[in-house]
């Protein structure tokens, strides 16, 4: 199985978003930007597993998911997206890496390539490989040039 772990703001959504955005209504991710994550299912097959820090609003059960979740999946089906899975919340003394590699570690699937698309540096150490930063100040967050190199990464390309 191929995965893409995929962070929300600053990936889905960027300061240039921001100044236009509604602010009176749900409106936190950039649908612009769902075809793009599109792109990189329909190109490598890869599942989709939350490592936003939204994921403590979404649940596998439609049911676990508050308002936020249940918004995560409207916006999400609309482009014909799933999400699989989430990374575990491992506590205020762990970073995104490790939440990661803890999903990784735990998951009975077999990971054959994976991506991790994040606006932030964290000290990914051995995960650097599979990392693609986006650009939410300067850019639109998630891009073609992201979707390009997610795609060689997880088609070993």
């Amino acid at each position: 199985m191929k995965v893409i772990f995929l962070d929300i703001d600053g990936v889905l959504n960027s300061r240039i978003y921001d100044r236009k955005r509604n602010w009176n209504e749900q409106s936190d991710i950039d649908e612009t930007r769902l075809p793009l994550v599109k792109n990189i299912v329909n190109e490598t097959g890869a599942k989709i597993v939350l490592s936003s820090t939204w994921r403590v609003h979404w649940g596998k059960e439609p049911a676990k998911c508050d308002a936020d979740g249940e918004y995560i999946n409207r916006t999400f089906v609309k482009f014909g997206l799933e999400i699989y899975d989430k990374t575990p919340d491992l506590g205020i003394d762990f970073d995104r890496p490790d939440e990661i590699k803890s999903w990784l570690n735990s998951t009975p699937e077999t990971i054959e390539r994976f991506v991790i698309i994040d606006d932030y540096r964290y000290a990914w150490g051995k995960l650097s490989d599979n990392f693609v930063k986006t650009n939410p100040n300067l850019g639109l967050g998630l891009e073609e040039e992201h979707v390009q190199t997610a795609i060689r990464i997880l088609n070993n390309e």
